[in-house]
């Protein structure tokens, strides 16, 4: 047990570290709350002495959410809320980073924009499942993060660490996704499944959230198609390679990508823009008798 000492220090340390940052959450999860993932996703694949996973997250302005849901710009959104806000993030996990580094630990920072392997298109580790492991908040029906503070309007960053830090529990509040299904409604390629579902053990609770075809997500987000609030471009610039009946080989949706014209960035965005969670609602549909 005299672990415990430095263990509570060092996160004490992080603690002012971090909220001098002025970030808006951070938490801290365990591990062993990555039990059962696909194994490129867990973190002690990336680090073999791997101990926690520090989540950090910033605000998203409502007002920039709410152009992307009236189809007004998607320029706020691409430039504030995905450009400069996960580069934001991602100066914050390294400098969390070399805080725990100076401190004579390992830290591992991951992309705030959640880089996917095109092979596979997962992550390196889930900003979303870390969040809820640390306490954070929920997954939505949409695969997103919902906080009690600020719903889906946050994004975040992650770093894996080997630092003997004080870890935090899973997210056992209200519920917060009252599962209106406006993500799926709002989905013009159809990515969101409204009966369907996935589902994830942590702490010996279960997740569950809308089942997603992440190609289908990808391929209106990116931009291939039209079908979309922004996707495939903005005015007279608009293309739309149909969704194929085979799903292309991730060479094939890079070469795609390469062909893109730089006005045919991708922003839809729906199921984010429009999610408004009522937690009263949320607690009278979905809590037990």
């Amino acid at each position: 047990m005299s672990h415990i000492p430095d263990t509570l220090s060092l996160t004490d340390e992080l603690r002012g570290f971090v909220e001098a940052c002025d970030v808006d959450l951070w938490g801290i999860a365990p591990v062993s709350s990555y039990e059962g993932v696909a194994e490129q996703m867990h973190p002690r694949y990336w680090m073999k002495d791997a101990t926690a996973v520090i989540v950090l997250g910033l605000q998203v302005p409502k007002s920039i959410l709410e152009q992307v849901e009236r189809k007004t710009s998607p320029y706020p959104y691409l430039r504030f809320a995905k450009s400069l806000l996960n580069d934001e993030l991602d100066m914050l996990a390294n400098r969390v980073s070399r805080f725990l580094v100076r401190k004579g630990y390992d830290c591992l920072p991951t992309p705030a924009n959640d880089c996917r392997d095109p092979r596979t298109l997962q992550p390196i580790v889930s900003h979303v499942l870390t969040a809820v492991a640390a306490g954070l908040g929920e997954v939505g029906w949409n695969n997103m993060l919902l906080t009690p503070q600020f719903g889906v309007r946050q994004k975040l960053v992650t770093m894996i660490t080997n630092a003997p830090l004080e870890t935090g529990h899973v997210y056992d509040g209200d519920p917060i996704c009252d599962r209106c299904m406006r993500c799926v409604q709002e989905c013009e390629i159809g990515a969101i499944s409204p009966e369907r579902t996935r589902s994830v053990v942590i702490e010996g609770k279960t997740l569950e959230w809308g089942a997603l075809r992440r190609l289908k997500c990808v391929w209106e987000c990116v931009g291939f198609t039209n079908k979309g609030t922004f996707s495939g471009g903005v005015g007279p610039y608009t293309r739309d390679v149909p969704f194929p009946e085979k799903a292309p080989t991730p060479e094939e949706i890079v070469a795609l990508e390469d062909s893109m014209p730089r006005w045919a960035e991708g922003c839809a965005g729906r199921c984010y823009a429009v999610c408004n969670p009522n937690m009263e609602l949320a607690r009278l549909r979905r809590s037990p008798d």
